[in-house]
């Protein structure tokens, strides 16, 4: 019975929605959420926001933390064997598959019945199977939240059920969002609509159908996740695909059904409003390196867009860029990894990508190496504009200004325009304005 509900919903969904045609509006949405947010993917900027920083509750929308986890930890040749903490009504309940202790479901299954069904009981057995029990797991959550930089957010529970302090903010779950749906596999598994599981009992859902209505209307919707708890509201994250653009938008504690005609304003506001593009296509040099006295490029191996609002002109991004090591470099191979370069708009970090070697270079037999932990960098950060500048900084300052001369005369001689710099903690800003010196 509970099969062929399921199947009715299915279609139910299917003909009550019809494809929705996107079309031009210069005014933000107004939006009857309480916070909202919508993000490029592509480029991390943010084009709408609404409170974004005010800590709301989240409801089964944290299963998108929950969906990455298992997706970054967890074997998808695994049977998992529910617990009794299916029996345990205060952290199962709600939306559900009916597990019952020592049911066998395979991995993906339950990964289907979390993200598909929002079904409690699956998010808590993958949550004990992942992290071997569910303290673990709630930890692993809020660390990885910290690592994508949702540092507003804090979990108590996978599910996203009412409990005191799980909270996260419309921004903090933009960020969420974004990390999640890079990663291909969890993008394929919240775009699903249906999905069949195999269970062994009689009379258990086994057909999973998506609950985020918009992927039944729009055609541009490839997931992500809604929820709803009396706390929490009606709360959505929604992925959009338009055009060569991505864009993400939360909404979270609507009143009501308007949740998911709130969420397309703001994506019709997103794609038609504003663009992105290539700022720096990838194989872009963004800095070099002395390695042996050869220069060698560092490189961005992935394009960087930004995001603008059309015709008009916005300020330029800003790169910053560090070395992975303060370690000496008497050799480099191609395609290595030896520097990062951080992406800024303003004070807003967007990404950080890794510098690449553009080229080999082997150790020099006959040269000495210095004895000291002092990098040996040549760190030559370029200005947006295509013009190459250097910040200079000494780690013995009383010889700072002779040092200096000497290595001027040595580039001139050497018909090279990039100026040493070694120093332990080295911090360069790349931008188009003036740059400043780092003490």
């Amino acid at each position: 019975m509970k099969f062929i509900s399921a199947l009715i919903l299915s279609f139910s969904i299917m003909l009550s929605f019809t494809p929705i045609a996107y079309a031009e509006n210069s005014l933000p949405p107004d939006v009857r959420g309480e916070g909202a947010y919508l993000i490029d993917v592509m480029s991390g900027q943010a084009i709408f926001m609404e409170n974004p920083d005010e800590q709301l509750a989240p409801a089964s929308t944290t299963k998108i933390m929950t969906g990455l986890l298992a997706v970054e930890n967890g074997n998808f040749d695994d049977i998992v064997t529910a617990s009794d903490t299916m029996l345990n009504n205060k952290l199962v309940y709600g939306t559900q598959i009916y597990l019952e202790p020592e049911e066998k479901l395979a991995f993906k299954d339950l990964l289907y019945a979390t993200l598909l069904n929002s079904a409690n009981d699956a998010a808590v057995a993958l949550a004990e199977h992942v992290g071997k029990d569910l303290p673990h797991f709630v930890e692993m959550m809020n660390q990885r939240a910290i690592e994508i930089g949702a540092s507003q957010t804090h979990f108590v529970n996978p599910t996203g059920l009412t409990e005191t302090g799980h909270l996260t903010t419309p921004h903090d779950l933009a960020l969420i969002a974004r990390a999640a749906y890079q990663n291909p596999i969890f993008a394929e598994f919240v775009r699903t609509k249906t999905q069949p599981i195999s269970r062994s009992k009689p009379d258990v859902p086994v057909l999973m159908v998506n609950q985020n209505k918009l992927l039944w209307r729009d055609a541009a919707i490839d997931g992500i996740k809604l929820g709803y708890t009396e706390a929490a509201k009606n709360c959505l994250v929604a992925s959009a695909t338009k055009d060569g653009r991505h864009l993400i938008g939360v909404i979270l504690k609507s009143p009501g059904s308007e949740i998911y005609t709130d969420m397309q304003k703001m994506f019709e506001y997103g794609f038609t409003q504003f663009d992105t593009k290539t700022f720096k296509p990838a194989g872009t040099a963004i800095s070099s390196i002395s390695v042996n006295d050869q220069p060698v490029d560092l490189i961005i191996d992935r394009p960087i867009y930004m995001t603008q609002k059309v015709n008009e002109q916005q300020e330029m991004l800003n790169l910053r860029v560090s070395p992975l090591s303060d370690s000496q470099l008497t050799s480099v191979e191609e395609g290595q990894a030896v520097a990062q370069v951080e992406i800024l708009d303003g004070d807003t970090h967007l990404d950080t990508f890794p510098l690449v070697a553009s080229r080999s270079v082997q150790p020099d037999p006959g040269k000495k190496t210095l004895g000291s932990p002092f990098s040996t960098w040549i760190v030559g950060t370029i200005l947006l504009s295509g013009v190459f500048f250097l910040i200079v900084s000494l780690n013995n300052k009383r010889n700072k200004t002779r040092y200096w001369r000497r290595q001027v005369r040595r580039s001139r001689r050497e018909n090279h325009s990039e100026l040493p710099q070694l120093k332990l903690n080295i911090k360069t800003s790349v931008g188009e304005s003036t740059p400043t010196k780092v003490e």
